[in-house]
């Protein structure tokens, strides 16, 4: 078994993964081919989409309903066990807590295999752990990363246009009967998901993500799921509550900054998929290179990738494609400027945000003016 690699040996990378809200926390080790605790085996059909007349099929608002119940008690609920984590041949077992405590969630992830490592959620930060590496990270909280939060699905009543939602039935999970349904993208430049959702208690007992043709690509589901009726966390209060003193901390996140500066400014992403929009945009310094560079995330409501752009010096033009910790990577260098786009998106999505990241012309000229009178 290989050991998980400090995110420190890949200092752009990291900074800019962390940056996107990607799980620098829940970076997932290798593990053995061959596994004890793998989950059952794939209900029939394996693929993403069953027939749309599936015997027991449910009405789209019962279905966003069911969602929408998923996404509250996933919050609101205290609840403990142990889940699985798998994408190609990287499987992760954690073990969780969960609590909401004065309206702020409390969450603790600990790996059960691999490195040791703890992920402690207070609110909107988070904390990862090395305790043998006496190493600790923080950040703000990455939900793409929480694979059972629910969160993801926060606005399932907007997404009619790019996805529709199939019931499959009924299934099992951990022991618990539930609800399986799809959410199937409408083109090629989003993953579909499928969720299985407690019939008892409307928990997200299981998500996977299929690809742009419907094959699995990653499966993350619970083995066993308990309520808790009170559970003390010893971070509750702060989350570096406990952590000896001779803990190395690095702070990942960027130097925020109110003025751009003008060799990189002026940059838009045109056009952007149908359906996507730009959520945020917000300039910052990367605390590894010291450049400036610019975030801005991409969204439909579901499917999320950011956008970065950085001066990059002595970078010869090129594009590459690729992809890291389960994130689909895209980047290229133009008039001394790194474009990167990077989500949990298909290929295609990443690839169109990059060449479609340009200058906007008219704001560049406009700044540049503005300059020269303030000079």
């Amino acid at each position: 078994m290989r050991a998980l690699r400090l995110p420190f040996r890949k200092p752009f990378w990291m900074a800019t993964l962390a940056l996107a809200g990607v799980a620098f926390c829940c970076a997932p080790v290798r593990a053995e081919p061959l596994l004890e605790a793998l989950p059952a085996e794939p209900e029939e059909p394996s693929s993403l989409e069953t027939p749309a007349d599936s015997p027991g099929q449910t009405g789209t608002e019962a279905m966003r309903e069911r969602i929408r119940a998923m996404v509250v008690a996933m919050a609101s609920r205290s609840y403990g066990g142990r889940f699985i984590h798998m994408r190609g041949d990287q499987i992760d077992l954690m073990r969780v807590v969960h609590r909401q405590i004065d309206g702020k969630r409390v969450e603790l992830l600990v790996a059960e295999n691999g490195e040791v490592r703890e992920i402690r959620r207070l609110g909107d930060r988070c904390a990862c752990l090395w305790p043998e590496r006496r190493q600790v990270m923080l950040g703000y909280y990455p939900n793409i990363n929480s694979r059972l939060s629910g969160e993801r699905f926060e606005s399932i009543d907007e997404l009619e246009d790019d996805y529709r939602l199939i019931d499959l039935g009924g299934s099992r999970v951990a022991g618990e009967s539930c609800n399986l349904m799809a959410v199937v993208p409408r083109d090629d430049y989003r993953y579909g998901y499928k969720l299985c959702i407690g019939d008892q208690e409307p928990l997200l007992l299981r998500m996977s993500i299929y690809d742009e043709r419907g094959r699995p690509i990653e499966h993350n589901q619970f083995t066993q799921v308990e309520p808790l009726e009170s559970v003390e966390l010893t971070f509750q209060d702060e989350l570096l509550e406990g952590l000896e003193a001779d803990f190395e901390q690095t702070e990942l996140g960027g130097e925020p900054v109110e003025q751009a500066p003008i060799r990189q400014s002026g940059w838009i992403v045109d056009p952007l998929p149908a359906g996507f929009e730009i959520s945020s945009s917000s300039w910052r310094r990367n605390p590894v290179t010291g450049q400036y560079f610019e975030h801005m995330v991409i969204t439909d409501g579901l499917a999320t990738a950011s956008v970065f752009v950085e001066k990059r010096d002595g970078d010869a033009a090129r594009q590459v494609t690729h992809t890291d910790q389960g994130m689909t990577i895209a980047a290229r260098n133009v008039d001394h400027v790194r474009i990167t786009a990077i989500g949990d998106v298909p290929v295609a999505t990443v690839e169109f945000l990059v060449e479609n990241t340009v200058r906007d012309e008219v704001a560049t000229d406009t700044e540049q003016a503005e300059s020269r009178r303030g000079d």
